[in-house]
């Protein structure tokens, strides 16, 4: 963007020009010269002052009692020209009144010159159309504890002080404030409200609690110095870096071209501020918490940043908006002092974010809202790295979860996908804790798992569509389908991978895997199975869809470790026919008989194997049996009501399974 200068707006930059390079001539002695008059007048009514006509070297005095202005206007301009230049200029109000200096449309080619000024409070000063140039030295210029305005006019010079000496207010709607040094705060307390024009030229210092800069409208291009003042933007256009040390910033309209660091270092201390955005938008890269406690929170607008970083005392916070970040995330991790862990945190409870990558050692906690990150998520972290998702949806191309000693990723609810690869590094990943129902959905193609990685996802819903590799890892169950993708036993160095199941019903599907190729010398352990021997129980673990979804070889490398129901001990696995594993207890399986008196005769259920066939007996004696009915299983299950036993005084039943 650029700034559009008119006609007339360069002209009130020459004038600028020439107001600042003009020359601070060493002063004589200065004299008082008092306004006595008890009424208004013009600055030129010379019998108004003390010692007539204002002159160079004087020091002016309009403090006294009255409710009165005093006007320098176009006329003075014009035939006293001389008087416009002068060595001071104090205005202040007794008791029950209000002393005012007003320069009415003098223009900008004489301005009023002068090395100091003082407004004190029930006091002011009014620019319409005219020109200010404070020659002060350093550390000196225009005190103000009343009231300024400027409007439609140029202020240039040196320095100005607001809330020093009363509590000051600096309107400014309209033209050029051009001072080397601004300062607001003090201990009465100083504003400036922009309405319009432009401030672009030295540093405007926000000193202690109570400086404040708002901004409703116009250009803002100069340095901020943020020493525990505010900057306040409900419009208009700044056009500068932010480094705030101590205090804070909003964004509530208007646009903010220019990065943003929160807080800043001075050299020698660390600060603490905040950014609040609340609306408009911010067009730069943020910087959060590297040299001291910094907070960034949005609850609305628009952020378009180059770059997102957050340090190990930063916490990012976002409500709602929309904030699209080109460069990334990264989110630090303390990596000093382990004992008191700090870490960065960016915590999403709503609105959109979307970056071209994350990498963090901190903590990520998103309980709302949608986080689309185009490349890659990594958690690389030494001590306590976590992710914590309960609501809304992250997305990412890749997942690298590395978390350190202790942490991982925590889901409770929302969605995470991944688009490739979801990668859990040699800790804890995806933590399990015996009792703790966690849910959400997890959709991802493939997930690769190292040694000492763990995967747990409670109650919530698994749908993977690739690989799931294994390497001397854990996979902990729930209570919902967990539907992975093939199965691949890779290479761990200590070579048993664990498959966990929870106390009730649970059912793990895997892909067909016969065309995997295994590591011969990995082997997965079922641990807490409680299903059924013929399948179809609470609890199933089905590969693909029939016998053929495993080779032989791969059998021999799964094992059931103490499953319930049989004597403790570990057991190899056979495939049933609709692709279920279950104990081989290395006999055949007897099928189950189960018997209940109906009104219409006696109902019979069989549990067997699916997909065989069992013929049922009958028998009145015991001793000459003959063959009911034949049933083939579709799921090992079945139930028959036999109509002819209401004729029987004695009837009886066996199965066995037909080759």
């Amino acid at each position: 963007m650029k700034l559009s200068l008119s006609h007339n707006s360069v002209s009130w930059i020459r004038v600028f020009i020439v107001l600042v390079m003009a020359g601070l001539a060493a002063p004589c002695l200065a004299q008082d010269n008092s306004w006595t008059s008890p009424v208004s007048g013009n600055w030129e009514d010379a019998p108004s002052w003390s010692l007539g006509l204002p002159a160079t070297n004087q020091t002016l005095w309009l403090t006294n009692y009255g409710w009165k202005a005093v006007q320098i206007g176009s006329g003075t301009a014009a035939n006293f020209p001389q008087s416009l230049n002068v060595n001071s200029i104090v205005i202040s109000s007794p008791t029950n009144s209000f002393n005012s200096l007003v320069l009415n449309y003098v223009g900008a080619n004489t301005p009023l010159t002068l090395r100091t000024m003082s407004v004190g409070s029930n006091s002011a000063v009014t620019m319409n159309s005219s020109a200010l140039q404070i020659n002060g030295p350093s550390g000196e210029g225009m005190t103000i504890g009343g009231e300024f305005n400027q409007n439609d006019s140029v202020v240039g010079g040196n320095q100005i002080n607001v809330g020093y000496n009363g509590p000051g207010i600096y309107n400014f709607t309209s033209g050029y404030l051009a001072v080397s040094q601004l300062w607001l705060g003090g201990q009465y307390g100083g504003v400036l409200n922009q309405t319009g024009g432009t401030n672009a030229f030295g540093i405007t210092h926000l000193d202690g609690g109570n400086g404040n800069y708002v901004l409703s409208n116009g250009f803002f291009g100069g340095a901020i110095y943020f020493d525990g003042g505010g900057f306040q933007q409900y419009g208009g256009w700044v056009q500068t870096n932010l480094t705030i040390f101590r205090g804070s910033y909003l964004l509530a309209g208007g646009l903010l071209q220019g990065g943003v660091m929160v807080p800043s270092g001075n050299g020698w201390t660390a600060g603490g501020g905040s950014m609040l955005q609340t609306g408009g938008t911010n067009d730069g890269s943020l910087a959060i918490g590297s040299y001291g406690y910094g907070t960034y929170t949005m609850s609305n607008g628009v952020s378009f940043a180059g770059t997102v970083s957050v340090g190990d005392f930063g916490a990012y916070s976002q409500w709602d908006g929309i904030q699209t970040i080109s460069g990334g995330i990264s989110i630090a991790e303390d990596q000093v002092n382990f004992e008191e862990y700090e870490g960065g945190e960016f915590n999403l409870y709503g609105g959109q974010v979307s970056s071209s990558g994350i990498y963090f050692g901190g903590y990520y906690t998103q309980t709302g809202g949608t986080n689309m990150v185009a490349g890659n998520m990594t958690m690389q972290g030494y001590e306590n790295t976590t992710l914590r998702l309960s609501d809304g949806l992250l997305a990412a191309n890749n997942v690298v979860i590395n978390p350190g000693y202790v942490g991982g990723v925590y889901l409770t609810g929302g969605t995470l996908i991944v688009t490739n690869t979801l990668w859990l590094g040699n800790n804890p990943g995806f933590p399990y804790w015996e009792g703790f129902n966690a849910g959400g959905r997890v959709i991802v193609s493939d997930i690769s798992m190292a040694p000492q990685s763990s995967f747990s996802c409670g109650d919530g819903v698994i749908n993977q569509s690739g690989t799931l590799t294994l390497a001397n890892a854990s996979v902990y169950a729930g209570s919902n389908t967990m539907q992975f993708g093939r199965l691949c036993l890779s290479d761990g160095g200590n070579t048993n991978s664990t498959l966990y199941l929870p106390s009730g019903a649970s059912l793990v599907h895997f892909a067909d895997s016969s065309s995997m190729t295994w590591s011969n010398d990995s082997i997965l352990i079922i641990a807490n199975w409680s299903g059924s021997l013929f399948g179809g129980g609470a609890q199933q673990i089905i590969f693909g869809n029939s016998s053929t979804a495993l080779i032989a070889a791969q059998f021999a490398q799964i094992q059931f470790q103490n499953p319930a129901g049989l004597a403790a001990g570990t057991y190899p696995a056979r495939i049933l026919s609709s692709g279920e594993i279950v104990p081989d207890t290395g006999r055949p399986t007897c099928p189950n008989m189960a018997l209940k008196p109906q009104s219409i005769g006696m109902q019979v259920t069989l549990q067997g194997e699916p997909g065989r066939t069992y013929s049922i007996e009958v028998s009145t004696d015991l001793v000459h049996w003959v063959t009911w009915t034949n049933q083939t299983t579709s799921d090992g299950r079945i139930a028959i009501t036999d109509t002819e036993s209401t004729h029987c005084p004695a009837r009886f039943y066996r199965a066995k399974l037909e080759p």
